[in-house]
């Protein structure tokens, strides 16, 4: 009898527990893997395996005789652990993320393979709502597509979980990718099914019956079920895990037929469109359709589906948005009537505090608004989020502390439009960029992402310094320099929240022009008062 070989566990971040499989342990094991049958299809295959993380793919790979494998992955501290099995001389190993490594390299591959190293979590919780991933992205599979060679298959597996979401969004995502690469996904996808987990495979040319009818033996001898295939019969869809009906079938089958797909995506009470570059939250499932379900299930189960995350945040910014009133309020009611006595009233004094309302308000919600977008689009340029974090924290901060300085040589309305203008053309700009320089080595990519923010940066400091000598140049009253400071903070604090909110419904770049009008408004307000120049 075979037995499972002793493994060590990887963790990452306390989390996507992984085995990490001794080189010398017994290799039959593999032979009952899902992804197995992939290296049946392709024995002599140079394979591409992507952030395999313990190795159990790669591991797999050699014990099916694969003879060249690429391995891509992106955290030097996981490559440190595996340790010896990526020491054989048919692997080679590449420490750089996976996007970057798909636009640089010049080698096409019979395999492509992204392994299912998340562990399972329950998307009724929406608790990885936030959690982007740009290698399960149209674009990212559109990169690995063009990277296989004329016959070559990607091959890619996620959890099963019942109503079908996770792998129908991945189904979903690969019929996309192969449809904007110029492809016909009924013909050139198969899938099929465990127990728990969802095998889906894509080429860039039709599977021919001969592959299907090794797919149908792999799955009968090792009691998977084919889910779709080209003239699939449903009788054999549902044998071995067998389900009161077969749904993943019924939904990838009603999904190929549906045109155009948005009118499926939009029928099915779950979000399940595939996940762009603009949108990367695979985890994502809520719809607001959802949200009379969602209650009605409160006090019945434990967690009611999907909605949990997002009416998370949601309630936090309901929260944040009361007690930044509170704040700003608070200040004029007790100036006004704090000494028992009516306060002296100044001509106009009412129009300009809503003035420092609105002004500071816009450009304290402005800023968050551009930063959070921005620092999510450069993971996917830099591939990893704490780089991004790292260099787009500094670049603005470093820029916007240098465009404070010297605010006062610059004209509030022309920065303020300048600004509005660059942050409009960002979403043309950026994709522009990434796709030139993604293969650029890590250093050049961070002098780059510090240049691409610098402008925004600089413009980005200038508002406010220049907002306070624009409506202070005159004295007015005590409260009104440090309660502008108030609006300002509690408007950030209330952009944090909400870019997080937006961001899943709406995408990067409509939160970036979100906040360039903002600072439209702020221009506006600018442009409002009389008698005065900018």
């Amino acid at each position: 009898m075979d037995l499972i070989p002793i493994e060590d566990g990887l963790l990452v971040d306390g989390d996507d527990l992984n085995p990490i499989i001794r080189p010398d342990a017994d290799q039959n094991f593999t032979l009952y893997l899902m992804t197995s049958i992939t290296y049946q299809l392709r024995p002599e295959a140079n394979a591409l395996i992507m952030s395999p993380r313990g190795g159990a793919e790669v591991f797999t790979a050699l014990a099916s005789g694969i003879d060249d494998i690429t391995v891509v992955e992106a955290n030097p501290l996981v490559i440190e652990a595996v340790g010896e099995l990526y020491q054989d001389p048919k692997i080679t190993v590449i420490a750089e993320s996976e996007r970057s490594y798909l636009r640089n390299s010049e080698k096409r591959f019979d395999l492509i393979v992204y392994p299912l190293t998340a562990s399972y979590h329950p998307v009724r919780s929406g608790a990885y709502s936030l959690s982007e991933d740009y290698r399960y992205t149209v674009e990212s599979l559109q990169d690995a597509l063009s990277k296989l060679t004329n016959d070559g298959i990607l091959v890619l597996s996620r959890w099963i979980q019942v109503p079908p979401s996770e792998c129908l969004r991945l189904f979903a995502l690969t019929v996309t990718a192969v449809e904007k690469s110029g492809g016909n996904p009924r013909t050139q996808i198969v899938a099929y099914r465990g127990y728990n987990i969802l095998t889906v495979l894509a080429k860039k040319s039709p599977f021919t019956s001969n592959e299907i009818h090794k797919v149908r033996e792999f799955t009968a001898d090792r009691a998977f079920d084919i889910t779709y295939a080209y003239a699939l019969n449903p009788q054999e869809t549902n044998l071995y895990n067998i389900l009161p009906e077969s749904i993943y079938y019924q939904v990838f089958t009603e999904l190929i037929e549906t045109q155009p797909h948005e009118e499926f995506y939009q029928s099915y009470p779950y979000d399940v469109t595939p996940p762009t570059d603009d949108r990367p939250f695979f985890n994502h499932f809520f719809k607001w359709s959802q949200a009379r379900q969602l209650l009605s299930e409160i006090g019945k189960t434990w967690q009611p589906f999907g909605g949990a995350g997002y009416f998370v945040i949601l309630g936090l910014l309901g929260i944040t948005m009361i007690l930044s009133l509170v704040m700003i309020i608070l200040p004029v009611f007790v100036v006004k009537f704090g000494k028992g006595e009516k306060a002296s009233r100044i001509p106009g004094e009412s129009r300009l505090r809503t003035l420092h309302l609105i002004y500071f308000g816009a450009i304290g919600l402005a800023y968050f608004l551009v930063e959070i977008p921005l620092f999510q689009r450069y993971i996917l340029y830099l591939g990893h989020p704490a780089y991004a974090l790292t260099a787009v924290l500094f670049a603005l901060l470093f820029f916007s502390g240098l465009g404070s300085r010297w605010s006062h040589k610059i004209p509030l309305k022309y920065g303020l439009s300048l600004l509005c203008i660059l942050l409009l053309c960002t979403p043309v700009i950026l994709p522009y960029i990434f796709n030139l320089t993604m293969g650029f080595p890590l250093s050049m990519r961070v002098l780059i992402t510090a240049i691409s923010i610098a402008p925004i940066g600089f413009l980005m400091g200038i508002p406010f310094p220049s907002g306070i000598t624009w409506f202070f140049s005159e004295k007015r009253d005590s409260i009104s320099i440090p309660w502008v400071w108030a609006i300002n903070g509690t408007a950030s604090v209330i952009s944090s929240v909400a870019a997080a909110l937006f961001v899943l419904s709406f995408g990067f770049n409509r939160i970036l022009l979100i906040g360039a009008l903002c600072y439209g408004i702020a221009l506006f307000t600018v442009a409002a008062p009389r008698g005065r120049s900018a």
